[in-house]
């Protein structure tokens, strides 16, 4: 077979390196990551020394500069041993959408 692997992804991938803190489902407390990267439906993360699995729910939020707290959930659809993994997002708040589209628009 030739040629590259096709993208699956439907949005625009963002890196930030952003320390949030992500709480897992059904853990007491969150757990301090870097957030990797980002788009409208995902969003990549490495942490040391956490243990996530796959098909975890997950929740974070950021604040940037003028702007109110950004949020968003979703599922962990990707864990691996390097402690990095990603989430398929399913529900963001407006103020999320709007940093991402405004990276999208300094892009």
């Amino acid at each position: 077979m030739t040629g590259s692997p096709t993208d699956r992804r439907r949005h625009a991938r963002f890196q930030l390196g952003l320390p949030v803190g992500v709480r897992l489902a059904g853990r007491l407390t969150p757990i301090m990551v870097e957030l990797l990267d980002v788009s409208e439906s995902g969003a990549r993360f490495r942490a040391a020394g956490a243990d996530v699995q796959v098909a975890e729910r997950a929740a974070f939020g950021f604040v940037v500069p003028e702007r109110p707290s950004c949020q968003a959930q979703g599922l962990v659809v990707r864990a691996d041993r390097s402690g990095q993994f990603v989430l398929a997002l399913d529900n963001t708040n407006d103020e999320f959408v709007g940093f991402i589209r405004h990276l999208a628009a300094e892009a």
